[in-house]
Formats: structure tokens, sequence, C-alpha cells
């Protein structure tokens, strides 16, 4: 008997020993950190998505920061072309890549593949494509109809070759080039995660300032955010313009999470509802429907009307933003029929 149990117990080291390089194969490939760097991205992912988000994107833009189009410290300029160019080159840098190296370094490549799905997801309900595309178009019109009478329905009737020639191509360039790899990073990752732990509206209103923080550099290049590029003494007149849009920004990221988690999680749909209020509160197409607004409380009113939206749809879900509920632990839900 001792003998055998001798036996028995080498036996099981011997196998213990040989599954150990197994199980560390296995940790590798599904992603486990080892390095230093990679253990302290997997510990604070969300420190460290919104560090590596404003070191890459911002430095990604310096040329354009430094050039006449912006501080005019370097003696070139920027074309307009090419000021959309920078813009989508900060969109993939300073937020798509933070959020794949995040995911690399906490879920491996099978989380990084399941993002990469989630960002690309396009196979859903076409009613949440007509949402996203023409929701606030619709709800601003409706919306101005107290105050401007039947004018922008008469505008829209007249009007309406617009919203084709003008509209759906100053939506869908900026979505493919800029909005899309923004939502990549904002509600298809960060959002996406914060609501897991704090709920979809808290996660909302978490996001809204380093979104409206990361844009900062855009006011000070011409052609960006307005056509002037401000002097630096003006910074504090920024600052305050930031931190208005950071407030305004909560009610855009509710209804982007709402349309996201709806869509069955589509960074895609959250794309498009962007590039629509973008569309929506610029010089383009809003006023030859909205023509009796000042150009000031023209961009309030719309910004009024998402708050109000958002407001809404925030109520209607009970806060849930349609996140989908989490399935009960197994074991509790055995220990349920038990009693």
């Amino acid at each position: 008997m001792g003998h055998m149990a001798t036996y028995s117990a080498s036996a099981t080291t011997t196998a213990a020993n040989r599954s150990a390089p197994a199980r560390h194969g296995a940790a590798c490939r599904a992603g486990a950190p080892h390095s230093a760097p990679r253990r302290l991205v997997a510990r604070h992912p969300v420190a460290a998505f919104l560090a590596m988000a404003f070191a890459f994107g911002w430095g990604s833009i310096v040329p354009l920061l430094l050039s006449r189009r912006g501080l005019d410290i370097l003696p070139f300029d920027v074309p307009l072309t090419g000021v959309m160019a920078f813009t989508s080159l900060a969109s993939f840098a300073g937020l798509v890549l933070p959020a794949l190296l995040v995911m690399a370094a906490t879920d491996g490549r099978a989380g990084v593949r399941k993002y990469v799905r989630r960002c690309l997801r396009w196979r859903v309900g076409l009613h949440w494509y007509a949402i996203a595309l023409f929701g606030t178009f619709v709800a601003m019109l409706l919306a101005a109809v107290p105050f401007l009478g039947a004018a922008p329905l008469e505008a829209l009737a007249r009007k309406w070759e617009l919203l084709v020639t003008v509209f759906l191509p100053g939506v869908l360039v900026p979505f493919l080039l800029v909005n899309l790899p923004e939502e990549a990073g904002w509600t298809g990752f960060l959002q996406a995660r914060l609501q897991e732990r704090h709920g979809p509206v808290l996660a909302s209103a978490l996001v809204a300032p380093p979104f409206a923080l990361i844009h900062l550099p855009a006011y000070f290049v011409a052609g960006w955010i307005s056509d002037d590029n401000p002097p630096l003494a003006q910074v504090p007149d920024v600052l305050v313009l930031v931190g208005l849009t950071a407030v305004l920004a909560v009610f855009q990221r509710l209804l982007a999470l709402w349309l996201y988690n709806g869509s069955g999680r589509s960074a895609v749909i959250a794309a498009l509802f962007h590039s629509a209020v973008n569309m929506s509160t610029g010089q383009q197409i809003t006023p030859q429907f909205l023509p009796g607004f000042d150009p000031t409380w023209r961009n309030l009113f719309v910004w009024a009307v998402l708050a109000v939206a958002a407001t809404v749809v925030a109520l209607c879900t009970r806060g849930r933003l349609a996140q989908a509920r989490r399935p009960r632990p197994t074991a509790v839900l055995r220990g349920e029929r038990h009693r």
C-alpha cells in the first residue's frame, strides 16, 4: 500500500508538471498580461485608454496646430482638405489605436476580434438607421413649429432635395473618415466598458468631459470647429466653451449609447448619429429650414432638442438605455430551484 501511494503521488506530480506548460501556453494565448506596461494597462484600462487617447490624438495634429491655419508658428499652411485628413488621423490614432491596445492587454486576441466586430456591425434593423440619420433633424423641425409656425415644414416641402444633395453627403463623408473611429473609441469601447460597472447614465456623464476636452485643439484651427483660429490669449474663453460642451455632450452621449445598445451594440449606428448631430448643428443645412433663428440661438435650440430627447429616452428606459440585462449566475439559479 505504501508503494502504491508513493507511485500515485508521483504520477499526480508528473501529470501536474506536464500540464503546467499547457496552462502557461493557454494563458499566453488568452492574452494574460506579463510585461509591466501590459499589467499596468490591464489594471487600469480606462485611465490607460484616456492617457493614450490624448497623447496619440493631440500628438498627431501638432503640425496642423502649429501651421498658419492654427497658431501660425510654423511657416506653412494646410488646405481645408488637409484639416479633414488630420482630423481623421487623430480619430484613428487617438481613439481606435488606444482601444485596440487596451483590449489586447485585457482580453487578448479574442477580445480584439470581438471589439472589431462590434465596431463594424452594420446588419441591424433599418429603423435604427432612420433614427440615427434623420432623428435629430426631424425632431428639430417639429420642435421649431411652436416658435416659427409652419415655416420649417414649408421649407422642407420646398427644399427637400437638400437632404439628398447636402445633408446625406455631409453626414456620410465625416462618418467614414472621422465619426466611425471616434465612436469606436468613445461608445464602442469606453462607454460600453463603463456602463457594465456604473450603469449607462453615469457612464455617459463620465465620458462627456474627456469627449469635450479632447476637442480643445480644434478651437484653434480655422475650418475645424469654426472659421476662425483665435489667439492663445483667448484660451480662457475657449475653456469656457469646452466646459459648456461637456455639459451638453452628456445628452449626446446618452443618445449615442442608447442607439448603440438598442441596435445590438453597433458603433456604426452611434457614429451615424454623431455625424448627423454635427450636420444639424452646422451652417450648411439647418439655416435653410430654421430661417427665423439667430445662428447662436439656433445651435442652442438644437442642443435643447437633444437634451429633451435624451431625457425622454432615459425616463422611458428607466435609465437602462436599452442595455441588455446580465444573465443571472448559474449557481444562484440552481440555489433557487433547490429551495
